[in-house]
């Protein structure tokens, strides 16, 4: 066969690509362990046998997927930045970093979803393959960071690695929640904000160095213990708890679709039958998951902010729902992580209630925010609606790569984050 015969077609080419468009959007919604090639039939609208010209297999086509969403990200991303001129500051090249890989995950947000879900339930191989390009990835982060930090184009009192982390906490988030063709901000002003927000920061009157946080710091430990005293009242039965326990951890793993009442029961060392007495289905059960993930943040800010002194500021407010936030989502992983990887996929009427919960939490941070605004503590050209998200999609983000037993203490990564929102990368003195 000659050479011109062998190269696939333009219809061939165009058919893979959507497979690989409906199979990022499955992977998305079902997770790995419960995908089926039929399933990504469906949705590519082509025949499940017509699937195995293209791919294999279930696993070819999931590291495809991967492959995929991590080189168009990092590619774009790359020559992005390598077509600044050769002038251009190392600041400059951060800030088109960040927006170039936002405009390429809101463009292919089903593959960033879906990586950031499925990288943990798939095969051993596949995913040593794709961490050591995400590991790749990470490393030019940390090269645009420390080249910055390096020229005194960024403040040197922050943890390069953290601040990495952080900034693509923000940004992987976006694509659960930021929707360019809907009213409000285009993805080009979103990106723009992004920027603003994390290199001059939020806060108006800027500190020479870190803040201090004590006073907020200390209201979250009165507001931890009032939320120990609530949960003291609500009786929950300890058998119960340990099944919440076991079912954050198997969904965080195998997704919603991917777990059966059969898996939590094994990791909660109990018989199925007995889950039954606590829990009517795996509805129920996820349901009860997902509102106890938002009640244990909700109720810790709530509460930290409450027990802050009478003459608090709304600042001060504001810096205490992040630090408090920050801290539940770190002790409280398996939760939070299981709910930012299933939330998309479990069935309408279960996520509605979930999200009733979820609004009332962001209009309660967004209230705190325009507060704060409208004292003249925070600039007042952003959006309250966006900035919020963005920093709960960052703070929420911790959880995937956050290590209490490494070099930064809860207490230490609160403050870190504190100086990265409030007072920006770049390095000033303090406005009179």
């Amino acid at each position: 066969m000659s050479e011109a015969r062998s190269r696939p077609g333009k219809k061939a080419i165009a058919t893979r690509a959507r497979i690989l468009d409906a199979a990022a959007y499955v992977f998305r919604m079902n997770g790995y362990v419960a995908t089926r090639l039929s399933d990504v039939a469906k949705v590519a609208k082509t025949q499940a046998g017509s699937m195995y010209y293209h791919f294999s297999s279930r696993e070819d086509l999931v590291e495809e997927v991967l492959r995929v969403g991590q080189e168009r990200t990092s590619g774009y991303v790359r020559r992005r930045v390598a077509a600044l001129p050769e002038s251009a500051s190392q600041l400059n090249r951060l800030r088109e970093a960040i927006e170039a890989h936002l405009a390429t995950i809101l463009e292919i947000g089903d593959y960033t979803a879906a990586t950031i879900r499925i990288l943990g339930q798939v095969p051993d191989e596949i995913r040593k393959r794709r961490l050591h390009e995400q590991r790749e990835y990470g490393l030019f982060w940390r090269a645009l960071v420390d080249d910055a930090e390096a020229a005194d184009e960024i403040r040197s009192d922050l943890d390069g690695s953290v601040v990495r982390m952080f900034l693509l906490g923000a940004m992987n988030s976006a694509p659960d929640w930021f929707r360019p063709d809907q009213p409000g901000l285009s993805a080009e002003q979103f990106e723009r904000q992004c920027v603003l927000v994390f290199t001059e920061g939020i806060a108006v009157n800027k500190v020479p160095h870190d803040r201090s946080l004590e006073t907020e710091l200390t209201a979250v430990e009165r507001g931890r213990a009032v939320c120990a005293e609530l949960a003291a009242t609500e009786h929950l039965a300890g058998s119960a708890q340990r099944i919440l326990d076991a079912a954050a951890t198997i969904f965080r793993e195998k997704g919603y679709a991917g777990t059966r009442l059969a898996d939590v029961a094994a990791a909660a060392d109990m018989q199925t039958g007995s889950m039954y007495y606590h829990f009517s289905s795996r509805e129920d059960l996820v349901v009860h998951l997902l509102l106890a993930a938002w009640k244990r943040t909700n109720d810790l800010v709530r509460e930290s902010v409450n027990a802050l002194p009478a003459g608090a500021t709304p600042l001060q407010r504001f810096a205490t729902a992040i630090a408090a936030h920050l801290l539940s989502v770190v002790q409280s992983g398996a939760y939070t992580s299981a709910l930012m990887r299933i939330l998309g996929q479990v069935p309408e009427d279960v996520r509605e209630q979930a999200v009733a919960h979820q609004r009332a939490y962001v209009d309660y941070w967004r209230q705190s925010f325009q507060d704060a605004v409208a004292a003249g503590d925070i600039r007042d050209d952003l959006d309250p609606s966006v900035t919020v998200m963005m920093l709960i999609g960052a703070l929420n983000w911790a959880v995937e790569w956050y290590r209490p037993d490494g070099r930064l203490n809860p207490q230490d990564l609160v403050n870190q984050f504190a100086t990265l929102v409030f007072d920006g990368l770049i390095p000033g003195t303090p406005e009179r």
